[in-house]
This record gives structure tokens, C-alpha cells and sequence, in this order.
């Protein structure tokens, strides 16, 4: 999991990642290279990937349907 930050200054996310205690990466996008290269919308938005890098599912409707995905996806060989 990586998170990707939209805001538009860094202290942001960085004060979130301090108060919640996230331990997964976080990737600020200050210059909106990600939301360009995905066609981000708005957050929260979700991607997932497969083993090769290739985007499987996106803009999911709810993390449990993320969830269902992602366990899908792992039992695939």
C-alpha cells in the first residue's frame, strides 16, 4: 500500500502521518504528477495493482470493495 498525498503543501500529510501513526509509504504529489498520470478526481481514490504493475481496478466505491478485490487478486496464481 502507498498512500498519495493531494494536498497542496507538505505539513499537511505530514501531521496526518504523525497523529494516525502511518506506517505505509506516503508520496506527496506537490506538482500533481500522480493525479495527472491516474486521472485523479478526488480522495480518497483507489488503485490497485497487480504483481506486473498493471491497474486491475480503479475507483472502487468503498474500501470493502478494495478489500474484496485485493483478496480476489491474491489467489490468482
Amino acid at each position: 500500500m502507498v498512500g498519495i498525498s493531494l494536498d497542496e503543501d507538505l505539513k499537511p500529510l505530514q501531521e496526518m502521518v504523525t497523529s494516525k501513526g502511518i506506517s505505509w509509504p506516503q508520496v506527496w504529489d506537490g506538482d500533481e504528477t500522480v493525479r495527472k498520470l491516474f486521472n485523479v478526481k478526488g480522495t480518497p481514490s483507489y488503485y490497485l495493482l497487480d504483481r506486473d504493475g498493471k491497474i486491475v481496478a480503479k475507483d472502487l466505491p468503498s474500501f470493502k470493495k478494495l478489500s474484496g478485490a485485493i483478496d480476489d487478486l491474491l489467489k490468482k496464481p
